[in-house]
């Protein structure tokens, strides 16, 4: 992966850092020993500033339950991987030991892990095989929108604390996949009442403290057994407005925020002592149609509505250097990605198509989106509202909460939703298969087709049989207009000069347990 960085010089002090070391030592905080004020000498050694990282992300942080209906949003998972671990890694295009060591298909449908048995949730107890079964069983059990991910498996066993056995329904080539977003939670625990207000992991840092929708404070885990961060402490602040963000970033009262809109950009990039990275990633805005919903149900009505969009012209405009139009329902570099026939800007045929239909003077309709989306939602929505009007649709435009619109999103009460997606473990599976099935139900499309497409490529332990098949299925999703394919857009973090050793992700969800606070 490359990145452009863009650097300025210094121009801030270390005022956040400063300020919160003289909150520590007027609060009690003691860092050396008390010596008898009439024999004490000044230190030879100047005392370390504490490695305290405080960032701002686009979306408040309102859930900690890496399991629940938050659990693919960009907020939850980027806390999710500081407070617990994963079974395995996704590296790259490898996937390499995390809680597992080794793992074997002694045949097409049992899994076999083995997990380390030197690993403790941060109160002290060991984390084993039993605790995996335990989160394994609680994800399939909310029925939340990491649960189809794991319809193939029919069972899960520890038969001693160092060994899981998965059995599923076929041969299943998603289980590392799969393995690689599961976040380990304790078995004893987490099903307790108010567990997730202040849960326990066993990931690098451990929580100190949450405000849902406000603030979240981790301390570094010094026991953990990846080896302890270097930062102290992080800070995750909630600053909704991005001009705000921007200031707190420039003051000093933030180190560093990200998912930015194209127009920012330029701000960052001038300002002494400011940082911008911008890098690839698997982030893709997209828009479905409820196809439970008339005129929704008809092909010709879904792909006249995709024909009126002059997406080049909305991408360039609002998302400049930054979005890229999509050229499937998943983002380039995707295990399993396969390029489509883009559909051509054609009013004219927007209008036959929807004549054929039985729509020669259009029809009113609705878009919903979460207020706290993404980057740009608002234009984006008002862009694509103004060009389908253009056609004789009109679009009501309905901002939500972001927790009405889960609800209504889940409930399938909407009309057109648009929105963004990370396929965050880097495989098809997340987003083709778990969000495209007829049993998955998002959108109100069902396709026997595309369900034995998605079967096949899930149920399948060669890479390039699951590639092939995966392709199938996108083909099917663009053809049929399930929802229209927007755009791709890079990764962008802005941060304080100070802040070392950010490696920007793939999956655009920042993880700072590399990352350093420089002089």
């Amino acid at each position: 992966m490359t990145a452009a960085r863009h650097r300025r010089a210094r121009g801030f002090a270390t005022v956040g850092i400063m300020a919160l070391s003289v909150s520590m030592i007027a609060g009690g905080t003691a860092f050396a020993a008390a010596v008898p004020q009439s024999v004490a000498e000044p230190p030879s050694v100047e005392q370390a500033s504490p490695q305290v990282l405080t960032v701002a992300g686009p979306v408040a942080l309102v859930d900690l339950d890496p399991h629940g209906p938050n659990a693919v949003e960009d907020p939850t998972t980027q806390v999710a991987q500081h407070i617990f671990d994963t079974v395995v890694k996704h590296v790259g295009d490898e996937y390499e030991p995390s809680l597992a060591t080794a793992w074997s298909t002694p045949d097409e449908t049992t899994w076999q892990f083995t997990i380390r048995d030197d690993v403790a949730f941060t109160d002290g107890t060991p984390l084993t095989a039993i605790d995996i079964k335990a989160s394994i069983d609680r994800v399939k059990a909310l029925d939340g929108p990491l649960a189809p991910l794991w319809a193939a498996v029919t069972s899960a066993e520890a038969p001693d604390p160092a060994t899981l056995i998965l059995t599923t329904d076929g041969a299943f080539g998603g289980m590392l996949t799969n393995m690689s977003l599961l976040f380990v939670t304790p078995a004893a625990s987490s099903s307790n009442e108010g567990f997730f207000r202040a849960p326990i992991g066993s990931g690098p840092f451990k929580v100190a403290s949450f405000e849902p929708g406000e603030r979240l404070v981790l301390d570094r885990n010094a026991d953990y057994w990846g080896g302890a961060p270097s930062l102290d402490q992080l800070v995750i602040t909630e600053i909704p407005e991005v001009s705000s963000r921007i200031t707190a970033l420039t003051t000093g009262e933030i180190d560093f925020t990200w998912g930015l809109p194209a127009d920012q950009l330029p701000v960052i990039e001038v300002t002494d002592g400011l940082t911008l990275v911008t890098a690839p990633s698997y982030a893709l805005y997209y828009q479905w149609f409820n196809s439970t919903h008339k005129p929704f149900d008809d092909v010709r009505v879904r792909q006249a509505m995709w024909h009126a969009l002059d997406l080049d012209t909305i991408v360039s405009a609002l998302f400049p250097g930054v979005g890229t139009v999509s050229q499937s329902s998943i983002q380039p570099g995707v295990f399993g990605f396969l390029a489509q026939q883009p559909y051509s800007y054609d009013p004219e045929l927007a209008k036959r198509l929807l004549a054929e239909a039985g729509y020669p003077d259009g029809f009113s309709t609705s878009i919903q989106f979460a207020s706290t989306c993404c980057a740009g939602i608002r234009e984006l929505a008002q862009a694509m509202i103004s060009q389908w009007a253009e056609i004789g649709v009109t679009v009501e435009p309905l901002e939500k909460e972001q927790a009405q619109w889960v609800e209504d999103l889940l409930a399938l009460n909407w009309d057109m939703n648009v929105a963004y997606n990370v396929t965050t473990t880097g495989d098809a599976n997340f987003t083709v298969g778990r969000l495209y099935t007829c049993a998955a139900n998002r959108t109100g499309y069902c396709s026997e087709e595309l369900d034995a497409a998605i079967t096949a490529a899930r149920g399948s332990l060669d890479d390039a049989e699951r590639a092939q098949h995966w392709g199938e299925a996108q083909t099917i999703i663009w053809e049929q207009a399930v929802g229209v394919s927007i755009m791709g857009v890079n990764g962008t973090y802005a941060m304080n000069d100070r802040v070392q050793g950010f490696v920007p992700p793939a999956s655009g969800i920042p993880n700072f347990t590399s990352v350093t606070i420089g002089g």
